[in-house]
């Protein structure tokens, strides 16, 4: 589902329930008109904790410096990133002491320029959701949490229903059991999670590979039936339709076929697309069409209040793209990674915000 609307503005949806949420420029359809931009003509610009930003850019740092030359849109077309150009920036964000904003600031001016992407910016939110389960199934723990299967191809699998009916039944694949179907499939949807073991301690999931099947929006199902409108089709309201129709719940989220299969990461940290470890509203999933991983991005959108649903606030800041997924496509298409717990889980799902989105485009050569 989308919407049209002026920069500034706030509408969007929760990418993953409403619309569908886990390289280099083609041809002309990849095209992005974007025009330059003034630091001083950016609102919240210098209001900004740019050190965090900073602190963020610097992880994706040894994969921008290892990695072949980038391609980014800018005003011009488009801009060829070499390594070495990487490897000055990078450089020059070393330098820099941890927590100094005004000195973060000035390495952001000083190392890229701002190009402002000049059609409606989409955002959305994303969080990692946090699970009970064991490492051995029980009558509480009863919902299996599998592997990548050793025969999983490129082609089609079995659907989400199949698997869901027992079709890996007995393949050794479980990585562990949870209690929560509906907890599983949230995190399916937002592409890691954290099971807090009966046994004690904690298995970090990680993406391991899909079905290959498609994504179908459960907001859009529920819509469709008449359950909700497509507006309050929120991740909120629409996990307590589910935990209150249990039954009718299984068959509208077997609606959407694609299955996750999920490695322990063995890692305390979220890891995203780009392979670095994410930071809580710093990082943000991208379409790597247009933006490159490791671009810093400025956006200029609504976030929601902490216990006053409808309401929102102001949300300005820069972010660095590290992460993409299914549902993240356009030059202006971004989604915010907001971290773990239950105010985070709050901010990504009722994420809908439309807005503006400014990329910095690297000037060293």
């Amino acid at each position: 589902m989308r919407w049209t609307v002026p920069a500034g503005g706030a509408v969007l949806l929760a990418a993953g329930f409403l619309s569908a949420c886990a390289g280099g420029l083609g041809g002309p359809e990849n095209t992005v008109a974007m025009a330059p931009i003034a630091y001083k003509e950016i609102p919240g610009w210098a209001d900004d904790k740019h050190a965090e930003a900073l602190a963020a850019f610097r992880r994706s740092c040894p994969k921008l410096t290892a990695g072949p030359d980038t391609r980014i849109a800018t005003d011009g077309g488009e801009k060829i990133v070499a390594t070495t150009e990487w490897k000055t920036i990078c450089d020059s964000a070393a330098a820099v002491r941890a927590g100094d904003n005004r000195a973060a600031m000035r390495f952001f001016e000083e190392n890229f320029r701002p190009q402002a992407v000049m059609v409606a910016a989409r955002f959305t939110g994303y969080f990692e959701p946090e699970l009970r389960g064991s490492r051995a199934p029980s009558r509480l723990f009863t919902v299996p949490v599998y592997r990548r299967p050793a025969d999983l191809t490129d082609k089609p699998y079995y659907t989400r229903a199949e698997i869901e009916q027992g079709a890996l039944k007995g393949k050794g694949l479980e990585v562990a059991w949870v209690q929560d179907p509906i907890g599983l499939f949230e995190t399916q949807v937002q592409g890691s999670g954290r099971v807090h073991l009966a046994e004690g301690g904690t298995l970090n999931l990680g993406f391991d590979a899909s079905n290959n099947r498609p994504y179908t929006a459960i907001g859009g199902v529920l819509a469709d039936m008449g359950v909700m409108k497509r507006e309050d089709a929120t991740w909120p309201a629409i996990r307590d339709w589910l935990k209150r129709n249990p039954q009718q719940g299984r068959e509208v989220m077997r609606k959407n076929e694609r299955y996750i299969f999920f490695k322990d990461s063995r890692s305390a940290a979220t890891t995203g697309s780009a392979g670095v470890p994410l930071m809580a509203q710093r990082s943000m999933a991208i379409d790597p069409v247009f933006t490159p991983y490791g671009t810093p991005i400025w956006i200029d959108a609504s976030r929601p209040r902490i216990g006053r649903p409808g309401a929102t606030e102001i949300y300005r800041r820069l972010m660095i793209a590290q992460d993409s997924g299914a549902a993240i496509k356009g030059p202006a298409r971004g989604d915010v990674f907001f971290g773990s717990g239950a105010q985070s889980a709050e901010w990504a799902g009722r994420m809908v915000s439309g807005g503006q989105a400014i990329v910095l485009v690297p000037n060293r050569q």
